[in-house]
């Protein structure tokens, strides 16, 4: 696989982890408009963990696909003109 395809199955990867959270996240929040209306709702434990584990995941695919972006973009820039990422220099 070329570092394209690579940084793109990577980018789909954050992009199915970052929906995996938001999905969580409107459950969660359905739950407390629901107990803020007087509802016997609550948010369910099981609902967090799901939420706090898609954030994991997404975490961890944004820094592979910027570790990628940075090993695809920087290869290709002149050689008098090799910037680096701040937190790279």
């Amino acid at each position: 696989m070329d570092k394209k395809e690579v940084l793109l199955r990577s980018l789909v990867e954050l992009k199915a982890a970052h929906e995996k959270a938001n999905t969580a996240l409107a459950e969660i929040m359905t739950a407390a408009a629901n107990a803020a209306k007087g509802k016997d709702d609550r948010p369910a434990i099981a609902d967090l963990r799901q939420y706090k584990q898609a954030i994991t995941a997404a975490k961890l695919h944004a820094s592979q696909a910027e570790m990628l972006l940075v090993d695809y973009i920087i290869p290709a820039l002149p050689a008098d003109d090799q910037r680096k990422p701040a937190y790279m220099q």
